[in-house]
């Protein structure tokens, strides 16, 4: 009995190796034109393979780290950024993962415009 509750606590996932977006992503406003969230990754998260649907967004960072953004089915190899805080990026739309590779928490405020 020891053996199988030890197998279902090593076998139950943990944030840092399989986190899905929402676990991470908290909306602050959506309407028809906006759409405003907070994304926090803890160390060794990721946000997992995602594709933003609109097509521009600006990115903030309120708390700044290690990131590799990797692109779906791309040839090109995982790209890694120190972003710092008060940093404003712009990106269009594209399918990848973000990954915090640092030790720190990373907050970043998002606002894709519809």
């Amino acid at each position: 009995m020891r053996y199988v509750i030890l197998l279902l606590m090593l076998s139950l996932p943990t944030f840092s190796d399989s986190a899905s977006e929402s676990d991470h992503k908290e909306i602050l406003l959506e309407n028809d034109r906006v759409q405003v969230v907070r994304l926090t990754y803890p160390p060794a998260t990721e946000s997992g393979m995602h594709t933003h649907r609109y097509p521009n967004r600006t990115v903030y960072v309120l708390k700044g780290g290690l990131l590799e953004l990797s692109s779906s089915g791309s040839a090109k190899p995982a790209k890694t950024l120190q972003i710092k805080e008060g940093m404003t990026l712009f990106a269009q739309a594209e399918t990848h993962n973000v990954k915090n590779v640092g030790s720190t928490e990373i907050v970043l405020l998002e606002t894709e415009l519809k």
